[in-house]
């Protein structure tokens, strides 16, 4: 009896979501030792809503690496979608008109890269760093490269208010969360989006509009960017070309953390929740421990190159 115990638990620390979550908790416990401002009610409520532009591109970049591909334009679809929405308040004097602006133009960057990849069969990689450069420009292009900080009332609603004491940005990702869930464990796109991962050929070959599936993937992930966009106009106060500088990496990194597969097929989104929370208590602890900004930059990187060739071990020892 001792020993099947100790197998079950063993089989639980193996799942990737949990195992991450421990080391969620004790990198928390290390960082509240080191200083006792991070452990606090207010800073952990700072902390979900710094979180939550991240964890909204991670959910969006989860289904495209499940789907055994990368989105490299994320960071700068959040700029384009958060100065459009800026602009679009300027001119109508609407936050209920400017917020949609900013997840239409975050779709449209979605779609066009889905009929890149899909139709035209480009690489993700290529497609996607080409809408990095193109986003960008295009967000500096209609801004003149300058900030955008004439906005409607209201729209501070995203980012700064609370219902109940609980930040409308934390609530706004648990409901992205619950409706990714349940798209990937309940519905047909979802069971296509790991197919597609798994063995896209096959997926094919099983009479599966693969360009299609690929579209409605990319647009989601927009989708996610441009919800992130308009939480970041939103959380500063203004609408910013120069946002989202990076942010790609961040969720790429929490998709990878929390168990996803880069070769696509392998992964969940409650795991990639728990990867995004881990890259922002990292840098928040950081922060608090007066760590130089681009020594920050340093560590994520390395967490990225950590992650992933945790994730080729892992595959090397699913083949065995």
């Amino acid at each position: 009896m001792p020993e099947n115990k100790l197998r079950e638990k063993l089989k639980l620390l193996q799942n990737q979501t949990i195992f991450m979550f421990l080391v969620l908790i004790f990198m928390m416990f290390i960082i509240s030792r080191l200083s006792p401002h991070f452990f606090t009610i207010d800073n952990l409520r700072e902390i979900t809503v710094q979180a939550a532009v991240v964890t909204m591109l991670a959910a969006g970049q989860t289904f495209v690496i499940l789907s055994g591909g990368i989105d490299l334009g994320m960071g700068s679809v959040v700029a384009l979608s958060s100065v459009t929405s800026a602009m679009c308040m300027a001119g109508t004097g609407s936050a209920v008109l400017g917020f949609p602006v900013g997840l239409v133009i975050g779709a449209l960057c979605g779609i066009i890269n889905g009929f890149l990849i899909g139709k035209l069969s480009i690489p993700p990689f290529v497609a996607t760093f080409g809408m990095m450069g193109m986003a960008r420009g295009v967000a500096f292009v209609i801004t003149g490269g300058m900030p955008q900080y004439q906005l409607a009332s209201g729209s501070d609603f995203l980012g700064q208010q609370r219902i109940f004491g609980v930040p409308v940005a934390t609530i706004t990702v648990l409901l992205l969360y619950i409706i990714c869930y349940l798209i990937l464990a309940r519905t047909k796109r979802g069971r296509y989006t790991y197919a597609i991962g798994s063995n896209k050929d096959a997926t094919f070959l099983s009479g599966i509009n693969v360009s299609r599936q690929f579209i409605w993937i990319y647009m989601l992930s927009g989708i996610a960017a441009g919800l992130a966009g308009i939480t970041e106009l939103s959380r500063i106060g203004s609408g910013q070309p120069g946002a989202g500088i990076g942010y790609e990496l961040d969720a790429i990194a929490s998709v990878v953390l929390g168990g996803a597969s880069m070769s696509g097929g392998i992964g969940s989104i409650w795991g990639t929740l728990v990867g995004a929370f881990i890259i922002v208590s990292l840098r928040s602890g950081l922060n608090v421990l007066n760590v130089n900004a681009y020594w920050q930059t340093v560590a994520i990187g390395v967490i990225v190159v950590a992650a992933v060739y945790a994730d080729q071990v892992r595959n090397k020892m699913r083949k065995k």
